[in-house]
């Protein structure tokens, strides 16, 4: 074996010793795929779904908090991507989307509850309530009607339509942990 193998084999074996550590200490945390959806809706019913699979959740000591990263959204059309990242998200300077929720205010196994957290977006933070569920094998999903101008957004619009200014968003993932 050459010094340079020998070096990358002890260099990936004390990284995995590192993560195995981490995740024996690790509280809850994200595992698996994730969803996250936005619809927006306006006239004649039109309506704006976005989409990503990018989500984080953490826990500290008193609560959960659950990341999304905004430029990862998309509509699969571009120039409604580019127009909702940069003039109405501008994510340059707010990149996430996040909600924390006190650990006392949420329940494990429980089906179709209610929860109050604070929601952080576009430099703004509110209190929301939002509905979830969590089953025993760690999914969760969850759902909360955001408006954009509680936070300052500007109501999106493109050649005299415009959206309402209420968006619902759901979120799906799995979870491991304590």
């Amino acid at each position: 074996m050459t010094a340079k193998k020998a070096r990358f084999l002890i260099a990936l074996t004390a990284g995995a010793s590192l993560t195995v550590a981490a995740v024996a200490h690790a509280k809850l945390s994200r595992v698996g795929a994730a969803q996250v959806q936005f619809t927006a809706s306006g006239p004649a019913g039109m309506s704006i779904v976005g989409t990503s699979n990018e989500l984080h959740v953490a826990e500290t000591e008193k609560e959960i908090v659950i990341t999304v990263p905004l430029a990862k959204l998309d509509t699969k059309i571009e120039l409604r991507n580019k127009h909702m990242r940069e003039k109405y998200l501008e994510v340059d300077k707010y990149p996430t989307a996040e909600l924390r929720v006190a650990k006392d205010g949420v329940q494990r196994n429980a089906t179709s509850s209610k929860a109050n957290g604070t929601l952080s977006l576009h430099g703004k933070t509110r209190p929301t309530s939002f509905t979830y569920t969590s089953k025993a094998d760690g999914a969760v999903s969850g759902a909360v009607h955001v408006d954009m101008k509680d936070f300052g957004i500007t109501q999106p619009g493109y050649a005299g339509i415009t959206v309402k200014p209420g968006v619902d968003v759901t979120v799906a993932f799995r979870v491991a942990g304590e």
